[in-house]
């Protein structure tokens, strides 16, 4: 009825392997992700200006946060992949001037499709209201 120490730790370390293979196979395709979809971090394209080791060492001063020179070295080259988009979206979207006349792209409308709704006027109609005897 029950099994060896062994055959459990063999059972627990296949089950490991192939879960870990099956990782590998499902991983992120960055070539089939739909459109807008969020890629990896680190795996999304190049982007932003070309950074050294003197920028951080320049932004070390500025936050008075330490890096080593191997630190440096890999922030700097680093930098594009994965934080220069982050960057971009915390700075603002690019902006695009758009002419005054333009119409807006949606509008929003209370009317049911089909229904005619009679147009209605605003008007005061002054009544007169005897005073009551009594």
């Amino acid at each position: 009825m029950s099994r060896s120490r062994r055959d459990f730790l063999t059972l627990t370390s296949l089950g490991v392997l192939s879960t870990a293979a099956a990782s590998r196979i499902h991983a992120q395709n960055l070539s089939t992700l739909p459109p807008g979809a969020p890629p990896a971090f680190g795996a999304g394209p190049s982007f932003g200006p070309e950074v050294s080791t003197a920028t951080f060492a320049e932004a070390e001063k500025l936050v008075q946060f330490p890096m080593t020179e191997k630190e440096r070295a890999e922030a700097a080259s680093s930098w594009r992949k994965t934080l220069a988009a982050v960057y971009e979206r915390r700075s603002g979207p690019r902006k695009l001037a758009l002419e005054a006349a333009l119409a807006p792209a949606t509008t929003w409308n209370p009317e049911i499709s089909g229904v005619k709704i009679p147009v209605q006027h605003d008007k005061f109609v002054r009544k007169y209201f005897p005073a009551r005897e009594g």
